[in-house]
């Protein structure tokens, strides 16, 4: 709940207002009944123990100690009431965690269960509710009306404050029955414990609360045990899509877009640690949407040692002063809270996930250890993801050009023609080169000076490789370029572009096969074919082969150092 200094203002002035006049009403009156010290003593240990140990139903946080606080209205009436229920208060304000300010917070509810208590404890008196000795045919029904009083006042209360604030109200309905369910459960407790307290004494503490607090210390440890369950099977499932993703930019993405509906967070980052010491961003969310730029997070280039990002460990900061320990570390003004984790391999750390938070105390323990579990299957899908990536590329391109090879240049081919058809593009164009007379070069300089010249002639290709354009090695001395939405005179013009400048072009190479192998300068010429899609094809093995044919009649046979075109007519026009 975000509140402002103006409404802070409100809330202190109104609890000097309301709350030191309504405990003066209780006290002064409202029936009382004699203390019995050490009874509210073990009365209050065992409330603060309950408190202490609340537990989380359907993301609800349900506190058991009601059952207490009636039983101190029943005994000692409706001051020992009040009194109880602001200790209550306290000890949950300083056991859970929230982004409100704590006096604030101690305050409002202070009100709150100040105009609670006497409202409902009236409505108590009012039924004839007996305070101290207590028989069982008057408590029951007074007991009744003043749980369920208690409860629904509760549940007004908090709907026209959470309205005054502007505060979401969408879950005041499955809190208002949760609370009136437990409300209801619990009042036997009050009724059965104070009767036994008139039969025994002291004793009854060993009858019913003892027993209650083991009861709910096993029952909070069996929900954490489903809930350490739960994170363990929502890290598997993520863990199986991450194990799904075929490539490292998907398994990226695909970790930072999962984990945020087991982890609610503002943005997301994942960095790379290099060398055990450079830093360097890989992926990162921020908000719902993904952007080109990073703007809600800095960091330096280099890892230091005390820069308090731990290798090692999870790490949760859970205010801004906590996260001021991150040194060199810059995050938004609106950011509170921050999660870090190692990425591990084989032991080794090689990055580390950072979430951030605008809310203080957004991390909890239980979200700490799922993030563990998460950047161990992140680090594996990872690897994997890479030794694929790695094999396509290798069963993907020429070996010694490092160009694509004839495989990819068939399958891109096939996409080209389905963005064709879908019209995403207008025409696909291809261009053929073959190198003039290289195995005259290979009987002259021998095969590995014929390799030199083949990596050459690929380096000059990709100075003409725009975006979308596709460079392969089609077969010995063979490259294609696919052009998508190339004309057939565009092409034809890049064409004798690449003929002109390979012509004037010196390559330099160490000949193999002479004894000096001096440095030589060889000069070379290509022939080229040029056909496109819809004037000469309608396909792409069609394309390629009515390249091909040009490139040997318009090309080869027209002499060499040409470009040729082909043209359905006369199947090859020639461009010197």
């Amino acid at each position: 709940m975000k509140v402002t200094s103006e409404q802070r203002k409100v809330v202190y002035l109104l609890w000097f207002l309301i709350v030191p006049v309504a405990f003066y009403i209780a006290y002064s009156y409202f029936p009382s009944n004699d203390y019995n010290y050490l009874n509210l003593a073990i009365s209050l240990l065992i409330m603060i123990a309950i408190t202490r140990l609340a537990i989380t139903v359907q993301n609800m946080l349900i506190t058991l100690e009601k059952w207490i606080i009636f039983s101190m209205l029943f005994q000692y009436g409706l001051f020992t009431e009040m009194i109880f229920m602001q200790i209550a208060l306290l000890t949950i304000l300083f056991t859970s965690k929230s982004s409100t300010p704590k006096l604030f917070r101690y305050t409002f509810n202070s009100i709150h269960f100040v105009i609670i208590s006497i409202v409902s404890g009236a409505i108590y008196y009012a039924f004839g509710g007996p305070i101290g000795q207590i028989e069982l045919s008057e408590l029951v029904l007074a007991g009744f009306i003043y749980a369920s009083a208690y409860s629904l006042i509760n549940s007004a209360l908090f709907y026209i404050s959470y309205k005054l604030l502007k505060t979401d109200t969408s879950v005041m309905k499955k809190v208002t029955l949760w609370d009136y369910i437990v409300s209801i459960l619990l009042l036997p407790f009050a009724i059965v414990f104070c009767l036994l307290l008139q039969q025994f004494g002291n004793g009854a503490f060993l009858l019913i609360g003892i027993p209650f607090l083991l009861v709910l210390v096993v029952t909070r440890s069996y929900m954490e045990s489903n809930q350490l369950n739960d994170i363990l099977a929502s890290a598997a499932e993520i863990g199986h899509q991450l194990a799904d993703r075929l490539g490292v930019e998907d398994v990226l993405r695909t970790f930072v877009e999962k984990i945020k509906g087991v982890i609610p967070y503002e943005s997301a980052y994942i960095v790379d640690l290099r060398m055990g010491e450079n830093l360097l961003m890989l992926t990162f969310m921020e908000g719902e949407f993904r952007s080109e730029e990073v703007n809600r997070f800095s960091f330096p280039l280099k890892k230091t040692e005390n820069d308090g990002l731990d290798l090692d460990a999870t790490k949760v900061f859970l205010n801004k002063k906590s996260i001021s320990s991150l040194i060199g570390y810059k995050f938004a003004h609106s950011v509170e809270s921050v999660m870090t984790a190692p990425i591990k391999r084989n032991q080794k750390t090689e990055g580390f996930l950072i979430l951030t938070s605008n809310q203080k105390y957004a991390f909890e323990d239980g979200q700490a250890k799922m993030v563990d579990l998460l950047t161990g299957y992140f680090a594996t899908a990872v690897e994997k993801a890479g030794y694929y990536e790695r094999t396509v590329e290798k069963s993907m391109r020429c070996g010694l050009t490092r160009l694509h090879n004839f495989r990819y240049l068939e399958t891109q081919l096939d996409e080209e023609m389905i963005r064709y058809h879908t019209s995403e593009i207008s025409t696909l164009s291809v261009i053929m080169l073959d190198i003039d007379h290289f195995k005259a070069i290979n009987d002259t300089y021998g095969h590995q000076s014929g390799n030199d010249l083949l990596c050459a002639f690929a380096d000059l290709l990709r100075g003409y490789q725009a975006e979308g354009v596709t460079l392969a090695r089609y077969g010995g001395e063979e490259f294609v370029m696919a052009l998508p939405n190339y004309s057939k005179a565009e092409a034809v013009e890049l064409a004798g572009m690449i003929r002109k400048d390979v012509e004037e072009s010196s390559f330099h190479i160490i000949p193999d096969l002479s004894e000096d192998r001096e440095p030589t300068i060889v000069q070379m010429t290509v022939s080229i074919g040029v056909a496109s899609i819809p004037d000469d094809a309608m396909g792409g093995k069609d394309l390629l082969r009515n390249a091909d044919r040009a490139l040997y009649i318009g090309g080869k046979q027209a002499g060499r150092n040409r470009v040729g075109v082909y043209e359905e007519e006369s199947e090859v026009n020639i461009i010197s």
